[in-house]
């Protein structure tokens, strides 16, 4: 049953989490790094979207061990999503963030990718995470499909350091630094496949340009669960919508011109 204000109830899915980096070496407007899914992938193969995965077990042991990460919520699930965001992007694209010093990310993206546990990277590195770098963006839960949904934690975090990209080619077709606006264009003039709730986060980044700007935001909304509805209008067509007050700029799209993850 839905509750009419986009939050339905049909059960959780699959706890997932995304990151979005902000880089913008001064320049006032942030690139954000974004990654086109391998071809091959089940779930918006080909798409535009930012780096970003499931919590697997050993994130949630990060999570509740002291000598690992350095701030303490009591949520543990959410301290997980943040682990989760930190090891998929690292993963994916070979950056780290949350770690001062960083340690060697190619190493450890080699590393993970021989299926060695993040918490024994960490470990052996003497690294504790800082999850405070991560800030809550959105909680999105889609519930247009019977199986393989999830729910997924978004997050910003600013990312001051290397801009070298080293793309995972199973699961990363290819990795790039870009501006929200050129990605909404891409989008606009079908050079990207980019899905709705990613298209929905292009243009709120493209209104909160820095990640100041973004973080100021961030304090005039609440993050409560987004579960985009399905409306027909009265020529039967259906829209994809969310609430009017979650903070993004356009909140319903017609279903038949969005792509399908």
């Amino acid at each position: 049953m839905g509750s009419g204000d986009g939050t339905q109830d049909v059960g959780p899915g699959i706890p997932a989490a995304t990151l979005i980096l902000f880089s913008d070496h001064g320049s006032g407007v942030a690139r954000h790094l974004m990654i086109q899914r391998a071809a091959h992938m089940r779930f918006a193969p080909d798409a535009l979207v930012f780096p970003g995965g499931r919590v697997d077990e050993d994130d949630v042991r990060i999570a509740g061990d002291e000598n690992l990460v350095d701030v303490t919520l009591d949520e543990q699930l959410e301290l997980a999503h943040r682990v989760a965001a930190i090891r998929e992007t690292l993963e994916e694209v070979g950056v780290i963030v949350g770690c001062s010093p960083a340690p060697d990310a190619c190493s450890m993206q080699a590393a993970l990718k021989n299926k060695t546990a993040f918490s024994t990277l960490l470990a052996e590195a003497g690294v504790r995470l800082d999850l405070s770098a991560l800030v809550p963006w959105a909680k999105w839960h889609p519930r247009f499909q019977s199986h393989r949904r999830f729910d997924t934690r978004f997050y910003i975090a600013r990312h001051d350091g290397d801009q070298t990209l080293s793309a995972d080619r199973d699961e990363v077709g290819h990795a790039r630094w870009v501006h929200a606006r050129d990605a909404i264009a891409e989008a606009e003039d079908g050079s990207a496949k980019i899905i709705f709730p990613t298209l929905c986060n292009l243009e709120r980044l493209a209104a909160y340009p820095s990640f100041d700007q973004a973080v100021g935001h961030l304090a005039r909304v609440s993050c409560r669960p987004i579960s985009p509805r399905l409306e027909a209008d009265v020529n039967g067509d259906e829209w994809i919508c969310i609430p009017e007050d979650s903070g993004y700029p356009t909140t319903r799209r017609l279903a038949a011109a969005m792509q399908a993850p």
